[in-house]
């Protein structure tokens, strides 16, 4: 039997690799086998289950609802959901390819006109969280391929990070925030230095009616708890992307809890996540599995009467 690594299965299902990890974990979706290292490795079955499974979400099903069937009964739903999945609309969590191509054309020519015009249709048929969610993710991810295959140059990559900041900077500027809503405080820890996945999420969160006080990247738990405190922020987001086998980090986001006041929530977010799983159950931490989650999650705090502007003592 064939078994293939993680990078195999994400290139073969269109899943990241963040939400591979939540299908596991969370819904127990498949079962991979495992080396001596811990490595996972899945069978040809796996993979199937996994493009079922992805079927069968296009065409409405809940993941947490049909994670449990059996091969046999996700392959008789997967029958007449193909049936309708090509009249559905793209799922949330699904890359639309056109935009994407067009978009790396844009970058490539560096032409920031261009690539706007692309945000701009993605906006206009699939609306802001479409945008993010559907094309400037899947885009960002794709760049990173493309650098790393090294299809592309380092000017290339940087380039499309500043056009996308520089395009929902202007976006977001037409979003009024209201002067008693809650502040969210958004970084990435401490040698966390890959920050536009922050950047996005900050400019979802002004677009939901927060607050927020943007802090760039890799910034020690001392000064993240300061500037939490001195900006009385109600909640913190931070985004771990790279690396994902940081020893040090574990116990920076140990540290960063004891010196948070107790009631200020932590959401934690990026494609890094799960390799730092259990230090983030120790500090209570809300792990966010998509945009769409954080847009759940952002709503639902803004919804809490507790989470109105705290006064706090400056330290």
């Amino acid at each position: 039997m064939v078994l293939h690594g993680i990078k195999i299965v994400v290139n073969r299902t269109g899943l990241t690799a963040h939400v591979l990890r939540v299908w596991e974990k969370r819904y127990q979706a498949v079962t991979p086998q495992r080396t001596e290292t811990n490595r996972r490795l899945y069978s040809d079955a796996d993979i199937k289950r996994l493009q079922n499974l992805i079927i069968l979400t296009r065409s409405g099903h809940s993941i947490g609802q049909i994670a449990s069937l059996s091969d046999e009964q996700i392959t008789d739903l997967t029958k007449t959901a193909d049936k309708v999945t090509h009249m559905a609309p793209p799922s949330p969590d699904q890359p639309v390819p056109g935009y994407i191509e067009e978009s790396l054309k844009a970058v490539r020519k560096f032409d920031q006109s261009r690539l706007e015009q692309v945000f701009d249709h993605a906006i206009r048929d699939l609306g802001y969280s479409g945008l993010i969610n559907q094309v400037l993710l899947p885009f960002i991810r794709r760049v990173g391929t493309e650098w790393h295959e090294g299809n592309i140059t380092s000017a290339d990559e940087h380039a499309a990070t500043n056009f996308i900041k520089d395009y929902l900077t202007q976006r977001t500027s037409a979003y009024a925030t209201m002067s008693n809503a809650p502040t969210l405080m958004v970084t990435t820890p401490a040698g966390q230095l890959h920050e536009l996945g922050a950047f996005i999420a900050s400019c979802l969160a002004r677009k939901l009616g927060w607050q927020v006080v943007y802090l760039g990247s890799s910034l020690p738990a001392d000064a993240i708890a300061g500037a939490v405190v001195r900006s009385q922020s109600s909640a913190l987001l931070l985004s771990i992307v790279y690396p994902m086998d940081d020893p040090s980090l574990s116990d920076e986001l140990r540290l960063l809890r004891k010196q948070l006041p107790k009631e200020t929530k932590i959401l934690v977010g990026g494609d890094g996540t799960f390799a730092y799983e259990e230090a983030l159950q120790e500090i209570g931490a809300t792990i966010v599995i998509s945009i769409a989650d954080l847009e759940n999650h952002l709503n639902a705090l803004r919804k809490k009467p507790q989470l109105k502007k705290i006064s706090r003592p400056l330290l």
